[in-house]
């Protein structure tokens, strides 16, 4: 005992004086698969009498008493459908709580939920006959596994008319385990789904793209304005006050969000413009067709009266701004941000004669909402505000009053203590565009074809946080109100020709501006969380750029409407500051050439590198002494002084590149040439 408590002492001192909990990583191949090993700290748990030798043999040999002890921990990294399956079990045949819930919410990119039943049935199988004690937990597992996956996904085993995944399960139960709870949890579910089609598990969404270009959430997200046939007179926004508005649109968001499946974010299925694409995310369709609502609303609230007067249509504009802010203290950040990108949205934001009437008290309270979705370092400020207030009851932000007397419901602006208890919904483009960058920035699966988890593992940290916001969702408590519903089921909202027309009528255009005009192109401008948050092709109409929210809007970033005609033309046309595309300076490295010649070029956020390659080739093309293959070549950005980072060949370059370095400067050169010293003497990394 003493040789191996002296072994003990000297094999983990080392441990003992880390903090880090983790010592060192290595991969290490076997055979289908490819796994990290770590080695883990864990508390030192023995006897006194032992924990006495310990103490006694540490002054013995000189060194300091040991309080824990590592573990080596292997955690799969890749692997095949089958090998992803064992590391669900821990050697004793335990489940591997936080690998389980990875797995469930990750495993439909490389595997069919049908396929899954079908392998974890095969599982408990293989495993009956061989030791009782060991397969015995492990059979248990792979049921615990079953319940939890039933109980955390349900709508997997929604799939009539035949329902193919609970067919297998029903059959695996009934064959093995007649008599459990599982057995007659799984009859009754399928019973369910036989009889009505399970309608209150799930979001009953049916996208329309109606006439006038909106997209409306059917089903019960909006009831009917009728009520035991009783017919709702016509409502007008102005007779809506304002507390109202923001409760509403609050319900129905969080409604929507506590039911959106998270993992129907995954792998930009929800990005594509297909149908077919588009009807397998149903619940993140329905966030953004309520997105775009809202914003359409905005819009065509302002410039629905042509003969309205300057000085009253900005009460419109305030109205909107006090909704802007009631939201902001339900912390309802979904309808906040697209009521902001409705304000700076081409047709609004155009209006410079408009906005001069806005009062200035509420242009302050406008710009500091608008703030909050600024860009800057990667929308840090919303990210941070959501992760203060995000799991809080209480908002911190109270309300502004303005002395306009335009709103008629001011009297609602009084401080009301307990009506600030509240839940939280997020703005989902951050979640979707996070969920992109890691979609672009790995792959499914390795160059040996395995399925690439470490993947999965970065994709389960955003969908975790989604999970937790739902739950911070489900605190609100607010009742349908049936004249808000009969507003805004009802509301006319205009195509992107329309609104555009109704506003140059409102406010004809400059000289300088229908010149510019002439040179936009009609293409909508896509990223990828104009995608997320806008399936409408609202194109571009004036020369400020989307902000990213919805196509149309204006920068977020700026948050006053324009006010000369020399920043019509501004912008940020050259695109370096928009969230799906930045201005790069690039030259090629010509071997035996003094000479380095820089030019621009807009990387967009989908760019791999060959393709990077290819462009910077084609730019530099009338050197006879270039290679033009461009697999003989490597993309490096020149990232400070002598230092460099070099891309693989299929990275996403938009994603990979080093955000931070103060100059975003690019080298093609061949691969097998070093960088030369000369290409760092500039002034940025001096």
């Amino acid at each position: 005992m003493e040789g191996d408590l002296i072994e003990l002492l000297q094999s983990f001192n080392a441990e003992n004086n880390s903090s880090l909990q983790f010592l060192k990583e290595f991969e290490t191949p076997e055979h289908d698969a490819v796994y990290n090993v770590y080695l883990k700290k864990l508390s030192y748990n023995a006897s006194r009498a032992t924990l006495h030798l310990v103490r006694k043999k540490s002054d013995d040999i000189g060194v300091a008493s040991v309080n824990f002890k590592t573990k080596e921990l292997k955690v799969i990294k890749a692997g095949t459908l089958d090998r992803l399956l064992d590391s669900l079990f821990l050697e004793g045949g335990e489940i591997d709580g936080t690998y389980v819930r990875i797995f469930l919410a990750t495993f439909r990119s490389f595997c069919t939920p049908k396929t899954l039943t079908e392998k974890l049935a095969q599982m408990y199988e293989d495993y009956d006959g061989s030791e009782k004690a060991r397969s015995a937990t492990f059979q248990q597992s792979i049921i615990s596994v079953l319940s939890i996956w039933l109980d955390l996904y349900l709508q997997d085993f929604n799939e009539p008319p035949s329902y193919p995944c609970l067919q297998a399960l029903r059959s695996f139960l009934k064959k093995n385990l007649p008599n459990s709870d599982l057995f007659n949890r799984v009859q009754h579910r399928f019973s369910k789904f036989c009889t009505d089609d399970d309608s209150d598990d799930g979001v009953c969404v049916d996208s329309v793209d109606c006439a006038d270009g909106r997209y409306v959430v059917h089903g019960r997200t909006l009831p009917s304005p009728s009520k035991h046939g009783e017919l709702i007179e016509s409502v007008e926004f102005s007779q809506l006050n304002i507390r109202t508005i923001a409760e509403q649109l609050t319900r129905i968001d969080a409604d929507l969000f506590i039911k959106l499946e998270a993992h129907q974010c995954l792998g930009s299925t929800w990005n594509q413009r297909s149908k077919d694409k588009a009807n397998e995310c149903p619940t993140v369709a329905a966030t953004i067709s309520m997105f775009n609502s809202v914003i359409f609303t905005v819009i065509s609230t302002i410039l629905k009266d042509i003969d309205l007067k300057a000085s009253k249509r900005a009460r419109v504009i305030e109205k909107w701004i006090y909704i802007a802010q009631e939201l902001r203290i339900l912390k309802n950040f979904s309808s906040l941000r697209a009521i902001i990108s409705g304000l700076q949205s081409s047709p609004i934001f155009r209006l410079k004669k408009l906005w001069a009437h806005v009062n200035k008290e509420m242009m302050e309270i406008y710009t500091d909402l608008a703030q909050i979705f600024s860009l800057e370092s990667n929308q840090i400020a919303s990210r941070e505000l959501l992760m203060k207030e995000g799991t809080a009851k209480v908002s911190t932000q109270t309300r502004r009053k303005s002395k306009t007397n335009g709103v008629s419901d001011a009297a609602m602006y009084r401080y009301d203590q307990s009506s600030l208890c509240c839940g939280t919904v997020p703005y989902l483009g951050t979640f979707l565009s996070d969920l992109t960058m890691v979609d672009s920035a790995f792959s499914d699966y390795t160059d040996s074809g395995l399925v690439n988890f470490e993947k999965h593992r970065k994709e389960f940290e955003i969908v975790a946080q989604i999970n937790l916001f739902q739950s911070a969702a489900k605190m609100y408590q607010v009742e349908p109100h049936r004249r808000f519903c009969a507003w805004f089921n009802s509301m006319r909202v205009y195509t992107e020709d329309e609104s555009y027309a109704l506003s140059c009528e409102i406010e004809p255009p400059s000289t300088a501006e229908k010149n510019l005009q002439k040179t936009i192109s009609k293409t909508s401008v896509t990223s990828y969380a104009s995608l997320a948050l806008s399936y409408s092709n609202f194109s571009l109409k004036s020369p400020t750029p989307s902000d990213g929210v919805s196509i149309g809007s204006a920068s977020s970033d700026s948050a006053h409407p324009i006010t000369s005609q020399s920043s019509i033309s501004s912008g940020d046309s050259d695109g370096s500051h928009h969230p799906d595309r930045r201005v790069i300076k690039v030259t090629l490295l010509t071997p035996g050439s003094d000479d380095v010649n820089y030019k621009s070029m807009i990387l967009t956020n989908k760019d791999r590198s060959m393709a990077v390659i290819k462009r910077v080739l084609e730019k530099f093309h009338e050197d006879p002494g270039v290679n033009h293959d461009p697999s003989t070549f490597c993309l490096v950005q020149l990232t400070g002084k002598h230092r460099e980072l070099q891309f693989p060949s299929d990275a996403n370059v938009f994603y990979a590149m080093d955000t931070t370095s103060p100059n975003s400067t690019f080298l093609v050169k061949k691969t097998s040439e070093r960088t030369p010293k000369k290409m760092f003497k500039t002034k940025s990394f001096s």
